[in-house]
């Protein structure tokens, strides 16, 4: 686990000046100007912090019995340094109309990364403070990892836990569009098979939509259709996160299908797919 291996970037800029290093590197000559150009090979672009994935993991502390969370085993808030992670979404859209925007979703910048490889960035400060992201950038980031157990006014329950981060974005390096990784949509059944994939951009395949979409205090969500036997309020949604998919999506009256619809995948009482733009969706 870790290491660089099989990153696959690439690195025109960096706010650490490795462009102007690799052109200083590249003037060199051999012996009195004389041979083939010298070239020093960047250490480390990618950095040499941990990966998401090597901080994140299956939630062994969830528990059935404890509806209310009152007295979960969850692991207590501690401080993280994670580089090399590729910017997939900023949250833009304050679909409430109260500040419900500003968050950011990671994923270790891997040509295929692995499950538990991305995060949901909390309201996050950034070095230098004028920094200003944008989606493909690849960013280290240094603060707190929260496996955050829900409001204290209504916790998720079961001890169900959606892992943040807060704290300071850096800008690293370059990056080229992150490939969305195909999963069951069923995967999205179950906080288990769900949780894995949390912050990170998946697509599903095959998604037909269960019941006309639902629309409350700026919130609209369709549900998912993915077989019975869980609970109303496990059923995984389609949601409005991160763009105006009442106004400018597709219709999603029951029973309407996609051959594919991508976006992030998200957690708050019960997950949902949250798509960045009309491009995510394929009919």
């Amino acid at each position: 686990m870790g290491g660089t291996g099989g990153l696959d970037l690439p690195t025109q800029r960096s706010a650490l000046g490795i462009a102007p290093l690799l052109l200083l590197a590249l003037s060199g000559c051999g012996v009195d100007g004389e041979g083939d150009a010298y070239i020093d090979p960047i250490a480390d672009v990618h950095g040499s912090g941990n990966r998401l994935h090597q901080l994140l993991g299956p939630a062994t502390w969830l528990d059935p019995a404890d509806t209310e969370s009152l007295s979960c085993a969850s692991p207590a808030d501690r401080g993280v340094y994670a580089s090399g992670l590729s910017v997939i979404a900023i949250d833009r859209f304050d679909e409430t109309g109260e500040g419900s925007l500003g968050n950011y979703y990671v994923e270790d910048a891997y040509a295929d990364p692995p499950p538990y490889s991305g995060v949901t960035v909390f309201e996050p400060s950034f070095s230098p403070p004028d920094l200003r992201l944008a989606q493909n950038d690849v960013v280290d980031a240094n603060g707190v990892l929260q496996e955050f157990l829900g409001p204290t006014s209504g916790r998720f329950g079961k001890c169900k836990t959606l892992p943040e981060i807060g704290g300071t974005l850096t800008f690293r390096v370059d990056g080229g569009p992150a490939v969305p990784k195909v999963i069951p949509v069923t995967d999205l059944k179950a906080y288990e098979t769900a949780r894995p994939w949390l912050g990170m951009l998946v697509t599903l395949e095959n998604v037909v939509i269960a019941k006309d979409p639902s629309s409350s205090g700026g919130r609209y969500s369709a549900d998912l259709n993915v077989g019975g036997g869980i609970e109303q309020a496990d059923i995984p949604r389609i949601s409005n996160e991160l763009y105006d998919l009442e106004s400018e999506g597709p219709p999603l009256a029951k029973d309407a299908t996609f051959t594919r619809v991508t976006g992030i995948v998200t957690y708050f009482y019960g997950f949902k797919l949250a798509p960045r733009s009309p491009a995510d969706f394929e009919p």
